[in-house]
């Protein structure tokens, strides 16, 4: 009996510390380095890998979007690896601008975001359109219409749209 006992308190504690180790990972981009890049890769089927230097403005940028998309989407593991302290991957991958994002599912990449030229060509893009690329490259899903790029559109009249006379060619 008290080695049962023993046997299910080593269980629940080990379900305890699992669970705080999700709760780590969900909600937020968790730092990995060049040792933890393969297992984290493998064991997670989607995965969003944040290239980046720490003095570039630009990475700090999309590492503020990426927080804000990670909180809402914990379908997706979120990581990010310094590039400077990571050549082997950074070659491997062939990474040559920062940032990039590399989307991994099932430990193979098959997509990736370079820069800002698919969010806006600005550094103060919307959010909306690196969560839309990112639900296009299937790596999240979509919460709601915006977010997966469904757009209504309103027809908006004004008070005589029924006079024929604005048919003016």
């Amino acid at each position: 009996m008290k080695k049962e006992m023993e046997r299910r308190k080593q269980n629940f504690e080990m379900t305890r510390i699992e669970k705080e180790k999700q709760k780590i990972i969900t909600g937020q981009i968790k730092d990995i380095v060049e040792t933890e890049f393969l297992d984290t890769m493998l064991k997670n089927k989607k995965v969003i890998c944040h290239f980046y230097h720490k003095d570039f403005e630009r990475c700090k940028i999309m590492e503020k979007h990426l927080e804000i998309i990670a909180l809402t989407h914990g379908e997706t593991v979120f990581v990010r690896i310094d590039a400077e302290k990571t050549p082997f991957f950074t070659t491997k991958l062939n990474i040559k601008v920062l940032p990039t994002v590399v989307l991994f599912n099932d430990g193979k990449a098959y997509d990736r975001i370079i820069g800002f030229d698919e969010l806006g060509l600005k550094d103060d893009f919307p959010t909306i359109n690196l969560t839309r690329r990112l639900v296009k490259a299937k790596i999240i899903n979509a919460k709601n219409k915006s977010e997966s790029g469904e757009v209504s559109i309103t027809k908006r009249y004004g008070k005589n749209m029924n006079d024929d006379d604005d048919l003016d060619y």
